[in-house]
């Protein structure tokens, strides 16, 4: 029986269900051994065997508590009475889950897109305007990840309990692809008066998912008179989520889009050695001619910069 509830558990960890659901699973399998540790230990006192007996019916009564505790806290909303877990974590110095993952620090750098870096006071985010067919394109996009197993619809692995605590504090859907993932393979071309945005799995697979109309509050037409935009980020965004109902949590049905970031720089930058090659001995007209261009080359306008034109 214990080799087949072994068996059983080691397979499982092939299988790539919601997090919550494998572990109703495993509470399932505990409860099965439990049951099975139960039998053994009234075997043995039917064999004559009471210290052997009592021992084994001992640690399945212990085993037991904490299949009760599982119990409740996969499979209903309520805190289970005289739930003794916080103690053991304080005299065994754990760090519950959700603790060991806000305080491990980042390792291996940052999490950089593969257009490469750019500085983050030069990037706005913006807006992609979608036809039909790029529209389906980004649902094409969503399930090629999925089978790729590089978009997880797990709600981050979250449970109900913690889903409907976070939407009682922020007040807004928590989806179940997570924040936002980065999509593998990006690009941006202009194709005639447009900035048109492919995205993939990889180069070979990209498919056109929208038009750039805005960045940060202007129209892209009037950024590009002074700006160059480039392509600094592209995920995936929006699916399906969940809510806070009357009484329980309501799951939606909702598309996938594409949210994407561009970084500007000014049409006359120059590398800085060009710069110092034709650096001449300034004037005070030529300073005073540099001051009036830096006064009238206004950066891209966002929510903080329009109140002050």
């Amino acid at each position: 029986m214990l080799s087949f509830l072994d068996m059983v558990n080691h397979y499982l960890g092939y299988i790539n269900v919601n997090a919550k659901i494998k572990n109703r699973i495993y509470v399932i399998i505990g409860a099965l051994g439990d049951l099975y540790l139960f039998y053994i230990g009234f075997r043995y006192l039917q064999n004559g065997h009471p210290f052997w007996g009592l021992l084994i019916l001992l640690v399945a009564l212990i085993l037991l508590y904490f299949v009760y505790l599982n119990t409740v806290y996969y499979f209903t909303e309520k805190k289970a009475p005289f739930d003794i877990s916080p103690k053991i974590e304080k005299w065994l110095h754990i760090k519950p889950k959700e603790a060991e993952e806000t305080t491990q620090p980042m390792r291996g750098g940052r999490n950089i897109p593969a257009n490469g870096y750019f500085d983050e006071k030069k990037i706005l985010p913006g807006k992609l305007t979608a036809t039909a067919s790029d529209a389906q394109n980004v649902q094409n996009l969503a399930t090629r990840l999925q089978q790729n197993q590089l978009l997880q619809l797990d709600y981050s692995g979250l449970g109900d309990r913690e889903i409907m605590e976070q939407t009682r504090k922020t007040g807004k859907p928590v989806y179940a692809s997570g924040p936002a993932v980065l999509i593998p393979y990006f690009e941006m071309q202009t194709e005639g008066h447009q900035l048109v945005v492919y995205a993939g799995i990889n180069q070979a697979e990209k498919q056109r998912v929208g038009v750039v109309s805005t960045v940060g509050l202007q129209d892209v037409a009037d950024v590009r008179d002074q700006f160059e935009l480039y392509l600094a980020n592209a995920t995936l965004v929006g699916g399906p989520f969940k809510v806070l109902g009357r009484t329980s949590l309501i799951e939606q049905p909702n598309e996938f889009q594409v949210a994407v970031q561009l970084a500007y720089k000014h049409h006359d930058d120059r590398p800085a050695t060009a710069r110092y090659a034709q650096r001449e001995t300034p004037t005070e007209t030529s300073r005073q001619a540099r001051y009036d261009a830096t006064a009238t080359s206004d950066e891209p306008m966002t929510r903080t910069s329009r109140y002050h034109h």
